[in-house]
């Protein structure tokens, strides 16, 4: 009776023991995510540029013979240097031209062209169309001044479109200066995450990073790199074909890209233009150049996003999509490494059900053939 009086006593000693420990350890993981919540999203992009410039970095430490934490910052500075040469063309183009339109407009000028004969075969819309377009152009002060609060509301978007962009351009820097920071102690930092992620799930938790690793990789090469390379692609030739706002349309062909919507909902309107406003033998060529360009990002991409990956393409595709859906830029990141280990997991799963039910024997007699 002693015996088991004891023994009960030790067995909720241990309990409460146990149950103060995980809560003190909770408490210090909330407290902590708490704290890290206003620049979480800051970090986890840092993350993402890291695992995604790490061979980068391999290659330019082999190569220039620098050390670690130099080549880190190199590597920083040209990707500061990518980032914001874009933002600062494009924010002084857009201030040149709206002073250009404002001198017209002090000056009297006519800032709308007038409107072609053809708006009016249009159909429903071409004859209001027609009538509003050409009162623009006879006298666009009266009509700036007869729609001031409509003016004002799209001034109001355009200016939290406008302020929005440029937190996130500031968000992008300082992950980029943050990632910087964590290329310096890549080897440490690998090596404290495998020991973790060996912790938790043993060999197959060092296989998910290395998945997780891939897959951001491949995901930065075949979104965001085929990305960047269609955009400027499609920029040249607006620029070629003198297209208005050509900085602009780009910026926008980019992020449209980005997002999975893809840039041909803007340049098929721009085409159409060209060959309404150009010269036929230049609406050919930009037509030859620009519709192999919107093809582009569909034989590239799914080649480099299943580069090296066992996971299937329409894994990694609706990943892609869904994490784009649900949480925006970062979502497509975080949505293919998720769905990659989830796939991952299944398959083991799976593959280890078969393995409990007798079905896999071929390893066992393989061994057993060896060793006699």
């Amino acid at each position: 009776m002693l015996e088991t009086e004891k023994g009960k006593a030790e067995v909720s000693k241990f309990t409460i023991d146990l149950a103060i420990r995980i809560a003190l350890i909770a408490g210090v993981v909330y407290v902590s995510l708490l704290l890290l919540r206003p620049v979480a999203p800051l970090i986890l992009w840092a993350i993402i540029l890291a695992v995604a410039v790490f061979p980068l970095f391999r290659v330019m430490r082999r190569r220039l013979h620098l050390r670690s934490g130099l080549t880190a910052a190199v590597l920083s500075l040209l990707l500061l240097v990518l980032l914001l040469t874009p933002v600062i063309v494009l924010a002084g183009s857009a201030i040149e031209t709206l002073n250009a339109y404002a001198q017209m407009l002090l000056r009297g000028d006519h800032v709308v062209p007038p409107p072609p004969e053809s708006v009016r075969a249009w159909p429903l819309v071409g004859e209001r169309v027609y009538d509003f377009w050409k009162h623009g152009s006879a006298d666009i002060r009266t009509l700036l001044a007869s729609h001031v609060g409509e003016i004002a509301s799209l001034g109001r978007w355009v200016g939290r479109i406008a302020a929005g962009v440029f937190f996130e351009v500031l968000q992008f820097a300082g992950a980029i200066i943050v990632a910087g920071v964590l290329l310096a102690y890549a080897e440490k930092l690998a090596e404290t995450v495998g020991g973790l992620a060996g912790r938790i799930a043993d060999a197959r938790g060092r296989h998910f990073v290395e998945i997780t690793g891939s897959t951001i990789r491949n995901v930065s090469q075949g979104v965001i790199g085929v990305a960047l390379l269609q955009s400027a692609l499609l920029g040249i030739g607006m620029l070629l074909a003198d297209v208005p706002f050509a900085g602009a349309i780009t910026f926008v062909c980019l992020v449209l890209a980005i997002v999975q919507v893809g840039p041909n909902i803007i340049m098929i309107p721009v085409i159409i233009w060209v060959w309404f406003e150009q010269p036929v033998l230049v609406a050919v060529l930009f037509t030859a150049y620009t519709v192999p360009l919107l093809l582009l990002d569909n034989v590239l991409r799914p080649i480099l996003m299943a580069r090296g990956l066992q996971t299937p393409m329409a894994v990694i595709l609706a990943g892609v999509i869904c994490g784009t859906l649900a949480g925006g830029l970062i979502g497509l990141f975080v949505g293919p490494v998720v769905l990659a280990v989830f796939y991952d997991l299944v398959t083991a799963w799976i593959a280890s059900g078969h393995h409990i039910n007798g079905e896999d024997t071929s390893p066992k007699v393989e061994a057993l053939d060896r060793r006699s």
